[in-house]
């Protein structure tokens, strides 16, 4: 398993939802360092390591291309990924690369042990 404190350049490959496909809601990224197989990282853990400005990412297109460079970004309440919008769709370049919905934990509260 790989650390991203060992790499300066990761390729962000799919994105993890937590909900609806928005900005928002990526709560984890799955990253490629061009060597290696992919690994997954948080949100929490992907955002600290770009702000610690030791390393930078970029989407990888579904050609393989390097795309635009993946930054964090806020609205005062919540931190959150962007890239650059694609020309042709207008859409952030993170929601265009594949998706898996994240699995809530839930918990239930189980009456009646003594």
């Amino acid at each position: 398993m790989a650390s991203l404190a060992s790499y300066t350049t990761l390729y962000v490959t799919a994105v993890g939802l937590n909900g609806e496909p928005d900005l928002k809601h990526i709560a984890a990224v799955r990253w490629d360092p061009g060597s290696l197989d992919p690994e997954e990282s948080s949100l929490a853990d992907f955002v600290q390591w770009l702000d610690r400005g030791a390393g930078r990412a970029f989407v990888r297109r579904s050609d393989g291309t390097r795309g635009p460079r993946v930054r964090v970004n806020s609205d005062g309440i919540s931190r959150y990924l962007r890239s650059t919008p694609d020309d042709q769709s207008n859409q952030d370049e993170l929601l265009l690369l594949p998706t898996w919905q994240l699995q809530k934990k839930r918990f239930r509260h189980r009456a009646g042990l003594s």
